[in-house]
């Protein structure tokens, strides 16, 4: 709608422009006093972290907070020595768990004891009457990361009665640590980095869970996978065990028919991907660019015209909403064409990778781990007799499992 000029609506956009200009002084005055609040808050805290009287708001099991001071659960604290006992008679982490949930022992927070709960406890100083500060900070962002030695640690000793002695914590720890080793687990690290070919790969096509090793005592299949939701309820997932060399025999068999085949299979797979990859979607890129452009000249014209009083400015508002809600679901079309291409520049180099090992290699014999990690992204079990490998090219290639 054009109108005449009115020194109101004038006056009015002065006003607006000063509000918005004040409002944006308030906001940075606002910002510079939270950082300075939160300054002044990291540094009391670092104090007294320095000088031991920092006050633990949340206690460790075996411990009750009382006026800022740790005090001793004779209840909870008899469990505590029950596990140090047992790590050093050495039964494992997990076997301790399942029997305090069997004896109906509750944890801290009142649900089940794993053995990831039962390796906290044992690595936790404060049982001996120690306290070490900051072992986890808070960055820029407000998110919070484990202290590996970015920020300063502190100390204190005989900060509180202990539950367990230094020698049997130290041997506890000695414990847990060659275990680690024997398994290949690793510090700061992802939990089973460099462990076997499978793990963290095997995912459940029943309840989505994840499979985990597990060696039989008995039987004729001494190691095989499980559902971890399957070990925790049967009811929950109803998926058996299946043994590992079935999935090494399975991968091994997919590999020959590839390295067979791949005339067939993975030629025309890469030639595909080129065709995706290329003309059609920079030129669709092209042409977003250039209606954003066009988006944005609008946009100006329109605060031109407001400007210079010839809208009102519900007229404004609801053009300038339009062409901004516009201009958003192109920059959206924009992402996901890029994400597809940049994902199709992965598949692309992991199939050029995967045609050329199998036009170079010969049939597979046994199980190679190190190839396994290097081409699949991770398994999916339809059932105990059918499986899909899902290769980082992009494609799946189910497998039956022969026994």
């Amino acid at each position: 709608m054009v109108c005449s000029y009115k020194p109101q609506l004038f006056q009015a956009q002065i006003n607006l422009a000063t509000g918005r200009h004040m409002l944006s002084i308030l906001s940075g005055l606002a910002e510079s006093e939270s950082v300075s609040i939160a300054e002044n808050s990291k540094w009391s805290v670092k104090r007294r972290f320095q000088n031991g009287t920092f006050k633990i708001s949340y206690p460790p099991y075996g411990y009750d907070a009382v006026d800022g001071k740790l005090i001793v659960n004779k209840a909870q604290a008899d469990i505590v020595r029950l596990v140090f006992s047992e790590i050093l008679s050495g039964k494992g982490t997990g076997k301790i768990a399942s029997e305090l949930n069997c004896r109906g022992v509750p944890s801290k927070k009142g649900g089940r004891w794993t053995a990831t709960t039962i390796r906290g406890m044992v690595g936790n100083e404060k049982y001996t009457g120690d306290a070490i500060f900051q072992k986890t900070y808070t960055d820029t962002h407000f998110n919070r990361h484990y202290n590996y030695g970015e920020k300063d640690q502190y100390l204190i000793k005989n900060h509180h009665d202990a539950i367990i002695n230094h020698e049997d914590f130290e041997a506890a720890q000695s414990i847990i640590e060659q275990r680690g080793k024997e398994k290949g687990l690793e510090k700061q690290n992802k939990k089973y980095q460099n462990r076997y070919p499978f793990s963290g790969k095997i995912i459940c096509g029943q309840c989505g869970g994840k499979l985990k090793r597990r060696i039989h005592s008995t039987g004729r299949h001494t190691i095989a996978w499980c559902c971890t939701n399957h070990i925790e309820d049967a009811e929950k997932c109803s998926l058996k065990y299946i043994p590992e060399p079935d999935f090494e025999y399975a991968f091994v068999t997919m590999m020959n028919k590839l390295i067979f085949g791949h005339q067939a299979v993975l030629r025309p797979l890469l030639m595909g991907l080129r065709g995706i990859n290329s003309e059609d979607s920079v030129a669709r890129l092209h042409d977003l660019d250039k209606k954003l452009e066009e988006n944005a000249e609008q946009r100006k014209v329109l605060v031109g015209l407001m400007t210079k009083g010839y809208l009102e400015p519900a007229v404004f508002n609801k053009g300038n909403n339009e062409l901004l809600q516009e201009a958003e679901r192109i920059q959206r079309q924009k992402e996901s064409i890029s994400r597809f291409i940049n994902s199709d520049n992965i598949n692309l180099h992991e199939a050029s990778e995967l045609l050329q090992y199998a036009t170079k290699s010969e049939m597979l014999n046994d199980f190679d781990g190190e190839l396994f990690i290097h081409f699949v992204e991770r398994i999916l079990v339809y059932s105990r007799t059918e499986i899909g490998f899902e290769l980082k090219c992009g494609i799946t290639l189910k497998e039956r499992l022969v026994r």
